[in-house]
C-alpha cells in the first residue's frame, strides 16, 4: 500500500514539476514581448553596433550606422533615429523599415543664421517628434551651459542659455511640447533646470536630481537622485510638484548606478543601463508596469565599453 501511495506521489509530482516548467516557459515567452522595440548601442567607443529588438522581443536585428563613432541614438515620430557621434555630428534617418536606414548630416543654423555653438551631446526627440533638444557645454570650470533645440526638417535651431551653473553630463528631458529639463550643478547643489524653447528662458527645477528621462508623451519620469539612491517612476506632474515617487527600482547585483534611463512612448517600460563604481556598463534591465515594475528581461553586454539605450515609437 506504501509503494502505491508513492508512486502517485511521484506521478502528482512530476505533473507538478511540467506545470511549473510549462508555466516557467510562458512566462519568459511573455516577458521577450516586453522588449519589442528597444534599441540597444553598445560596443567600444568609436566602434559600436545598434540592434532592435522585433518579433515580439524574440530576435534583435541589426541596424546600419552613419558612422561607428555614433555615441547616442534616439527615435522619434515614424521611428525616424538620430544618431549623436563622439565629435557632435548629428545624423536623421529616414523612418526605420525593414531595410537599413538611409542618414542625413544635419547642419542647422540659428536665427543669426549660424551654427549652434559646438560642441553638442545627446539628443531627445520632443513630445511630437519633429524636432529633438541637445545639451551644449564645453565641461569646462565656468563653461556655459545651453539647450540646443533642433528641426532638422528645416534645418534650423534655437539656442536657449541658462544664466548659471555648469553642466551635468546629462540627455535632455522634454517635460511638455515646449519644456525641457537640463541636469546642471549650482551653488544650491545638482539639480534640474527647466528650460522653455517657446520663449525662450529657464528656471529652476526640481533640486537633488542626476538622471531623469521621460516618457516620448512626456507623461512619465524617471529619475535618479545620485549614489545610494533607486530609480524612482512617477508621472512627470508630480514629479516637478516634488510629490514622492511610489516606484522604486533598486540596482542588480553587481551594478552601482544607472548610466542611462529610457521610458517607452507612453511610460509603460523602462530600459536602464547599469553602470559598476568605475562607470563601465555591466548590463541592461527592462522593467514593466504590467508586472508591477519587476525586471522582465536582463540583457548581457559581453565586453562593451559603452553602451546606450532608446525605444521606438
Amino acid at each position: 500500500m506504501a509503494s502505491v501511495d508513492r508512486r502517485q506521489f511521484l506521478v502528482a509530482l512530476l505533473a507538478l514539476t511540467v506545470l511549473v516548467g510549462l508555466a516557467a516557459c510562458e512566462q519568459e515567452r511573455d516577458d521577450e514581448t516586453l522588449t519589442d522595440g528597444l534599441l540597444v548601442l553598445s560596443g567600444d567607443v568609436g566602434s559600436v553596433r545598434l540592434t532592435v529588438r522585433e518579433d515580439d522581443g524574440a530576435r534583435s536585428r541589426g541596424i546600419e550606422l552613419p558612422d561607428a563613432g555614433t555615441s547616442w541614438v534616439s527615435a522619434g515620430r515614424t521611428n525616424v533615429l538620430l544618431a549623436v557621434l563622439v565629435d557632435g555630428r548629428t545624423y536623421v534617418s529616414g523612418p526605420l523599415g525593414e531595410d537599413d536606414p538611409t542618414w542625413r548630416l544635419v547642419e542647422p543654423v540659428t536665427l543669426t543664421d549660424q551654427p549652434p555653438e559646438p560642441p553638442l551631446f545627446y539628443g531627445t526627440w520632443d513630445p511630437p517628434g519633429g524636432a529633438y533638444a541637445q545639451l551644449g557645454a564645453d565641461f569646462a570650470e565656468g563653461g556655459g551651459v545651453r539647450a540646443v533645440v533642433v528641426d532638422p526638417g528645416l534645418d534650423q535651431a534655437v539656442e536657449v542659455p541658462m544664466s548659471q551653473g555648469r553642466a551635468v553630463a546629462a540627455p535632455p528631458a522634454w517635460i511638455d511640447d515646449d519644456r525641457l529639463v537640463l541636469i546642471a550643478t549650482t551653488s544650491e547643489g545638482t539639480g534640474a533646470v527647466i528650460v522653455d524653447s517657446a520663449s525662450p528662458g529657464s528656471e529652476p527645477g526640481p533640486t537633488g536630481v542626476h538622471l531623469v528621462a521621460t516618457s516620448a508623451d512626456a507623461a512619465i519620469a524617471a529619475v535618479w537622485r545620485g549614489e545610494g539612491t533607486p530609480v524612482e517612476i512617477q508621472s512627470t506632474t508630480s514629479w516637478l510638484a516634488g510629490q514622492p515617487a511610489g516606484v522604486r527600482i533598486d540596482p542588480p547585483d553587481g551594478a552601482a548606478l544607472p548610466m542611462v534611463l529610457a521610458l517607452d512612448a507612453d511610460g509603460e517600460r523602462l530600459a536602464v543601463v547599469w553602470g559598476d563604481e568605475q562607470g563601465t556598463p555591466s548590463g541592461i534591465t527592462v522593467h514593466a508596469a504590467v508586472r508591477e515594475w519587476a525586471r522582465v528581461a536582463t540583457l548581457d553586454l559581453g565586453e562593451a565599453n559603452a553602451a546606450t539605450v532608446a525605444w521606438l515609437r
